[in-house]
């Protein structure tokens, strides 16, 4: 009977500790730097949070709030609500999107798959704007690849800019 007991509340403490999550920061703005290693991190209301290294096991996002990923290791990022990512560099190996949240990409050469990888959900590849590396990385939930805005370098739509002036001030003289 003790060792049934014994086992009961070894198991309820190891799914404790997996549900359990690092750090809830429900407004202000933080910080994850090298060094820095989170198992989860849930961010509320309007939360603001940049990583530029470090590792990170699961980040939320919910309401409306902002994460900056410049750099690091971070295994999975839900995109709740009304929350926005921005993404110009690190290492992501699964994305969820849903309600109304938003992931800004700035990268080129990126291709979306709307099926197969890991959870047959869809993936997502191409090259970071910052430093040309590759990513890659898998969807977790349904119709994730429709909340990706892919952002263009400024010196692409700087040109599409100057191009678009060019052809309202040639459409203007004809």
């Amino acid at each position: 009977m003790k060792t049934r007991m014994l086992i009961l509340f070894g198991f309820l403490l190891v799914i404790g500790e997996v549900t359990r999550a690092d750090t809830v920061w429900d407004s202000g703005h933080h910080e994850i730097t090298a060094g820095d290693v989170f198992g989860e991190i849930y961010m509320y209301n309007d939360a603001t949070a940049d990583m530029f290294a470090g590792e990170v096991g699961k980040l939320e996002t919910h309401d409306l709030t902002h994460f900056n990923f410049l750099g690091g290791d971070l295994t999975d990022l839900r995109i709740h609500g009304n929350g926005t990512a921005d993404f110009s560099n690190g290492e992501l190996n699964r994305l969820g999107i849903d309600g109304n949240g938003l992931l800004n990409l700035y990268a080129y050469d990126v291709t979306i798959y709307t099926t197969g990888g890991y959870y047959d959900r869809g993936w997502i590849e191409g090259k970071y704007f910052s430093d040309d590396s590759y990513f890659s990385f898998d969807f977790v939930l349904t119709n994730t690849h429709e909340h990706i805005n892919i952002v263009p370098e400024p010196a692409s739509l700087m040109l599409f800019c100057l191009g678009g002036l060019l052809l309202r001030k040639r459409r203007c003289c004809i």
